[in-house]
């Protein structure tokens, strides 16, 4: 491994297996649609679709929501690092401390599920490009 490559936050391996959710569904690109570029080295950018997803914490968010959210943000206008994912979960109140334990521990386990999505996506999606390449082969 180069130092160029241990500087990546992702493997080169994952890079080339990784494609945008949006185009992959789409015949219009061609053979191979939906590869992604490393930007800023923490953006994965789609060509075919223009669709633009974070990595962060050393995890592409390949949701195509979030993708969505910055497809009309220039590449160069891209925010280094991305922002932190909004969070629909509840947050616990601080200021009171009647909550019980299970109700804490409920709301950890709903802030993590957005992160848990994200790398079952990039585990499915790198698993039906690698089939793909196998029955073409």
């Amino acid at each position: 491994m180069t130092t160029q490559e241990a500087d990546l936050p992702i493997s080169k391996e994952l890079l080339d297996i990784l494609r945008c959710p949006l185009a992959v569904q789409s015949d219009e690109y061609g053979d191979d649609p939906g590869r992604l570029e490393l930007v800023h080295n923490c953006w994965l950018v789609s060509a075919d679709s223009g669709l633009k997803y974070p990595i962060r914490d050393g995890i592409p968010v390949m949701l195509i929501d979030e993708g969505m959210k910055w497809k009309d943000v220039a590449v160069e206008d891209l925010p280094v690092p991305p922002p932190p994912a909004e969070t629909s979960a509840p947050v616990a109140d601080t200021t009171t401390r009647s909550t019980s334990a299970a109700t804490e521990s409920k709301e950890k386990v709903i802030a993590l599920k957005p992160a848990q999505l994200a790398i079952v996506l990039v585990v499915v999606i790198g698993l039906i490009v690698l089939l793909k390449k196998r029955r073409s082969a």
